[in-house]
Order: C-alpha cells, then structure tokens, then sequence
C-alpha cells in the first residue's frame, strides 16, 4: 500500500513538473514569436496610413490653373506645380506600384535601411531619385502587405511616382536569389538608368534575399 502511494506520489510530482516545463516553454515561445509579429502588424498599419495619405483627397494635388479673367490686361496668378504626398519628403518620397500585381503598392520613405523598422519600403537616401542616372535603391519588407512580390517575372513592370506626380516606369530584366552577404548590387552605377529591389524570402523566414534588377523604360 505504501510502496502504491509512493510511487503516486512520484508520478504527481513529475506531473507537476511536466506541467510547470510546459507552461515555461509555452511563455517563452510567446516571447520569442510575439515581439516580430506586433512589428510586422506596426509596419502594416504605418503603410496602409502612408498610402491613404498619399492617394487620398489631401495627398495627391492636381495642377490648379489660374483662375478665368476678364480682360488680358488683368494679372493672374501662375499654375502651381503638380504635388503628390501630403507629408515630408523623407516621410512620403515615392509612390511604388506594381502593375502586374493589382493593389500591391506603397509609399517609400527616404533614408537608411534602419527606417525599415518602421514601414515596409524605403528608398536609400544615398541613391538616384526616380528616373535618375545610376542605381536607385528600395528595399522592402514582404511581410504583411507584399508577399505576392516573389510572383513577379522579368518583364514585370515597376512604376514610381515621385513627389512632383511624374511617374517613372522600370521594366524588370532579371531577378535572382542570394545570401544576404552576396548582395553586391547595392554599388552605384555611373551610366544608365536603373532600379535594384531588394526583399526578403522565404516568407516569415527572411534567410535568403531577393534581388530585383529593372532598366527605366518610360517617364
């Protein structure tokens, strides 16, 4: 009788034991798992803000025209320039559109790769604007709004919309896969007019890099 109490006994207590184990290792999955999604889920709602900014009523300005006058002799005031983005340059300095893939879309930000913890594209401040000579940089973050961007093909096109509502269109030439370290197409190029997308994969994962080469075909 003792000896079953015993080992009862014993079983209870590795009982509580596995409990108590499975209870840590559950918190501690919640530890390591919750922090990169609420980031992902932060960066998501800052670029749906951005982009409602940038196509909503405020965002993007059509040209105004002066106003209808009576008499030639009567001054009037010149056109403005056409604006697009409500916000600061650095906040709102390009709009990137992706034809072939209808809603995927968003608004760079201008600085280094580190604004990238706040929103999911960004164009590298130290390189050519939209349709500028040598090699514009965007960097984007798949996760949450452009996971179909692994789908794109060359011949796909990149349309970028800059502050003064110009709209420059790249054709992808090629696109291909390497290790982070192995990313050399970050150089600046001296002739030509080109775009390098870089991004993430696999989805989630994020341990290999996707690189996307483009030639600026119109503007």
């Amino acid at each position: 009788m003792r000896s079953r109490l015993a080992g009862w006994g014993r079983g209870r207590r590795l009982g509580t034991i596995l409990a108590v184990c499975g209870v840590v290792l559950v918190l501690a999955g919640v530890g390591i798992l919750l922090p990169p999604v609420l980031g992902v889920l932060h960066r998501g709602g800052n670029d749906q803000a951005l982009l409602q900014k940038w196509i909503g009523p405020k965002g993007a300005l059509t040209k105004v025209l002066p106003a209808k006058v009576e008499s030639p002799a009567q001054d009037s005031q010149p056109a403005s320039a056409p604006s697009c983005g409500s916000g600061s340059p650095s906040s709102e300095y390009a709009l990137v559109d992706f034809p072939s893939l209808p809603g995927i879309e968003g608004v760079a930000g201008n600085g280094s790769w580190q604004m990238l913890t706040q929103r999911s594209v960004v164009h590298y401040a130290g390189s050519p604007g939209p349709g500028g000579v040598g090699n514009m940089l965007i960097a984007l973050h798949r996760e949450p709004n452009f996971e179909p961007l692994g789908t794109l093909q060359p011949g796909s096109q990149i349309v970028v919309t800059a502050r003064d509502c110009q709209k420059y269109t790249y054709t992808i030439t090629k696109i291909w896969v390497e290790n982070p370290s192995q990313v050399t197409q970050l150089e600046p190029i001296s002739q030509g007019h080109y775009l390098t997308l870089i991004t993430c994969t696999p989805l989630w994962i994020d341990t290999q890099r996707i690189v996307i080469r483009a030639t600026l075909t119109s503007s």
